[in-house]
């Protein structure tokens, strides 16, 4: 076991840290003076995975610890105008999430991307050319997970959605069934982090009492935005349909527009980069762009349309938002997100096929039924009083104090 502070001959993966004061303002565990600590979390660019490593890293960066990303190269601008530094994979393959795959295209790289042995050498190169204190891999990314428990220092694991959707679904489905062939089992390099952080609230998660001493969670890291109030007398609702391209994506749009059409509301319409806003029919009480942060329009808002993505979920109800919610992606978490929302009472999920007049329907129900709104406030409510970036931070410093012996 290495000790924090000093360097391990056998990886090179430790440095000498120097002295900061660092408090988190939430929990007590950390108010004192602690050394500086560097931090490398190692991401791809599949949309909703993404924003919690974000929160996460600027509350470290707060705190006066360095905070590094390892990623795709398209990804450089964006994490380097938030603050961080940022390395790019040399080895990774390549893979647009905006491009519109058919499933029997899409599985079969994704599964590339979470197995391929390359991404774990440029991690062990990495390490070797710059120690971290601490890495923090996407739980998606089964080969790096192996070369750091075989390479690295002190590691976590982020999940940044249901558990129950990454220890089941992923686990059990294809890409966790394939990567075992590979001698990759997902759950099995999860369990020897030091640390397995979900990004989650538990209440919401259907595994979330399955804590343990190395499995928490540390609750969501969205952050409600200010309330600006309204620019029209009209309720609006923002429409969402995930950033990450998906066959019928582009349809579903159309249905949504087709339902909003003869409405007594207003909607602003976020497309992502897989599809061109200009070829979408836009009726007259909506606009609809690329993109547009949606911190600045769910304070403005008075429900959303979604696909059941985490981020966006999440985002949605810590603002108190009820939703009507259409999975695009029947292979990842968005069905049981969904579902856990519609079962909380804050929203009603339909099949991304669903009639304009289902939708048009299920519109009128959220925005105009007082419970769905009553749900979603109580949910934001109880969301907002666990600063889970703050939390997430907590626990990674935690890491730095009391390494497990197998790492």
């Amino acid at each position: 076991m290495s000790i924090p502070g000093s360097c391990c001959a056998g990886t090179g993966s430790w440095t000498g840290r120097t002295r900061s004061r660092a408090c988190s303002g939430w929990s007590p565990l950390f108010c004192k003076e602690l050394e500086m600590s560097t931090f490398l979390f190692v991401t791809i660019d599949a949309g909703g995975n993404v924003p919690p490593a974000i929160q996460i890293g600027r509350d470290l960066l707060a705190r006066g610890h360095r905070v590094r990303f390892l990623g795709h190269e398209r990804q450089r601008a964006a994490l380097t105008a938030a603050g961080f530094e940022f390395s790019a994979f040399g080895r990774m393959p390549h893979w647009d999430p905006a491009e519109i795959r058919p499933v029997h295209r899409d599985l079969p790289g994704f599964l590339t991307m979470c197995t391929n042995a390359g991404a774990g050498q440029d991690l062990v190169d990495l390490l070797h050319a710059d120690p971290a204190d601490l890495v923090i891999i996407d739980c998606m990314l089964l080969s790096v997970l192996q070369a750091a428990h075989r390479h690295a220092p002190p590691y976590a694991v982020l999940f940044h959605s249901f558990y129950q959707f990454w220890g089941g679904n992923f686990a059990n489905g294809p890409i966790g069934m394939l990567a075992r062939v590979k001698g990759l089992n997902a759950r099995t390099l999860w369990a020897e982090a030091s640390l397995e952080l979900v990004v989650s609230d538990p209440g919401l998660d259907p595994a979330g009492n399955r804590a343990s001493k190395t499995r928490v969670w540390c609750g969501v890291t969205e952050q409600a935005a200010q309330e600006i109030g309204r620019t029209t007398n009209k309720p609006t609702v923002l429409v969402s349909l995930s950033t990450i391209g998906v066959p019928g994506q582009e349809d579903a749009y159309r249905r949504i527009l087709q339902a909003l059409e003869d409405l007594p509301l207003d909607a602003v319409v976020t497309t992502g980069p897989a599809i061109d806003p200009t070829r979408l029919p836009t009726p007259p009480n909506a606009e609809v762009f690329a993109f547009t942060p949606h911190a600045q329009i769910m304070p403005r808002v008075t429900a959303v349309v979604g696909h059941g993505g985490h981020s966006t979920t999440m985002n949605a109800l810590i603002h108190g938002l009820p939703m009507l919610l259409m999975p695009m992606n029947p292979f990842i978490d968005q069905s049981m997100v969904s579902q856990a929302v519609a079962d909380a009472g804050a929203g009603i999920k339909l099949n991304k096929k669903a009639s304009p007049a289902a939708i048009r329907r299920a519109i009128l129900d959220i925005t105009g039924t007082e419970g769905f709104t009553t749900a979603a406030r109580a949910l934001g409510t109880r969301l907002r009083q666990t600063p889970g970036a703050s939390v997430a931070a907590d626990r990674l410093l935690a890491v730095l104090e009391h390494p497990r012996a197998s790492n």
